[in-house]
């Protein structure tokens, strides 16, 4: 990562990408509620208010001392990870470290490290894949399975004791006294997530439907395009493509019951995510979500393109395209640079710069900005589709050796 930088002189009122990790660690923590309108402008469409009194939406809000319904207490068994004052950071990936569908083995990791085997049982399994977003465990096992990948690694779990299937009954040991031959190999099953049409039949495509969540509807407090993605991905698709909120399936959605509030989503996955089981929320308020087919390894929309338009080739500068339209560098740093080049099949960013260098770059839409990155894999950044950037803040890159080579 020294290698890259940022060649041009910086412009006034533009953060050095070089040293910006501090300031972003504070633009990435949890926003205030109440102020939250621009932090949502990455929504693909605007919320409406469905002709009720937005005034008298945000005083319920404000409400603090709402009390728990029969029904709230009759979905007790949905884990409300807000027990717990640091929501836990565990991720499934493959081989090559990409976050993957639970419903398929992976090597589990904790803030990027590996957890061992100590004091791991069935209960640990299931607790951990529910706050991942899935309904329990299938299969566990211990193993040096993904060779120098994983013993590079270091260790950053262990004692995973847990007296039933919620992670608030589990305590653990960031110390350990292990090796990677007792790294814990998880297999998660089914998810309390659905996407549902007026029949009440699943939806399997690119069509919207009423989120449910363990039988009940989802409401719209706190969502974001952050937990669009990290719902749909659980459910086995892409990404998140839209998501509204209304009463539009009458009374076969009002008869339901309200399952889950308050979903506050930091980054695009569930493990980034909270939720609570109690709510404050009437049946206008559930969320109607549409998600774009396919796997965690879908096309991201990324391209490096060359002057003429062409991709261009492994160690050679190139527009940032991201569908079809330019990347302003707002934020941009080495994080999101290496993110970028690793989503793409490159290995790492070389370098990267901005500027208003080809001729059709001025036609091209600007299609991504506040581009902010916690780390090197995508799943830690955020962004926005919004922006307020001019093309000579477009961002060139180079990325180096395809990550197979």
């Amino acid at each position: 990562s020294s290698g890259i930088n940022a060649e041009w002189p910086l412009r006034p009122g533009k953060r050095d990408p070089e040293n910006q990790e501090e300031e972003e660690e504070a633009v990435v923590e949890e926003r205030d509620p109440e102020n939250q309108e621009e932090d949502e402008n990455e929504e693909v469409e605007k919320r409406d208010p469905e002709n009720q009194d937005e005034k008298e939406k945000e005083e319920k809000r404000e409400d603090t001392a709402v009390s728990e319904s029969a029904e709230a207490a009759e979905a007790s068994e949905v884990e409300d990870l807000e027990v717990r004052t640091v929501v836990p950071r565990f991720t499934l990936v493959d081989h090559r470290g990409r976050a993957i569908n639970g419903q398929q083995e992976g090597l589990l990791l904790f803030n990027g490290g590996t957890v061992c085997d100590d004091g791991f049982t069935t209960n640990s399994a299931n607790a951990i894949c529910r706050t991942m977003g899935y309904t329990s465990q299938s299969h566990f096992r211990h193993g040096l399975v993904y060779g120098p990948f994983q013993s590079r690694k270091r260790i950053g779990l262990d004692d995973v004791l847990c007296s039933s299937g919620h992670w608030s009954s589990c305590r653990s040991t960031t110390h350990h006294n292990c090796v990677h031959g007792e790294d814990i190999m998880l297999t998660c099953q089914g998810t309390g997530f659905k996407l549902v049409n007026r029949a009440g039949h699943t939806i399997t495509g690119r069509t919207e439907g009423l989120l449910t969540f363990q039988h009940g509807t989802v409401c719209d407090d706190y969502f974001n395009m952050n937990a669009a993605h990290a719902i749909c991905r659980i459910m086995g698709f892409a990404s998140g493509v839209q998501y509204r909120h209304g009463l539009r399936y009458g009374s076969m959605q009002s008869r339901k019951r309200i399952t889950m509030d308050d979903v506050r989503c930091r980054a695009s996955y569930w493990n980034y995510c909270s939720h609570r089981s109690a709510h404050n929320c009437a049946h206008y308020e559930d969320i109607f979500l549409t998600c774009q087919p396919g796997s965690l390894t879908h096309p991201h929309g990324f391209r490096i393109v060359d002057w003429n338009g062409a991709n261009s080739r492994r160690g050679v500068e190139g527009l940032l395209l991201y569908n079809g339209g330019t990347v302003c560098d707002d934020h941009f740093n080495i994080n999101a640079a290496h993110a970028i080049c690793k989503l793409m099949g490159f290995r790492s960013a070389t370098r990267y710069r901005h500027g208003d260098a080809y001729v059709e770059q001025e036609r091209k839409q600007i299609r991504m900005d506040d581009v902010i990155c916690r780390g090197s894999s995508w799943s830690l950044c955020r962004y926005s589709t919004r922006h307020n950037c001019s093309h000579r803040e477009d961002i060139m890159l180079t990325c180096n050796a395809a990550s197979g080579e």
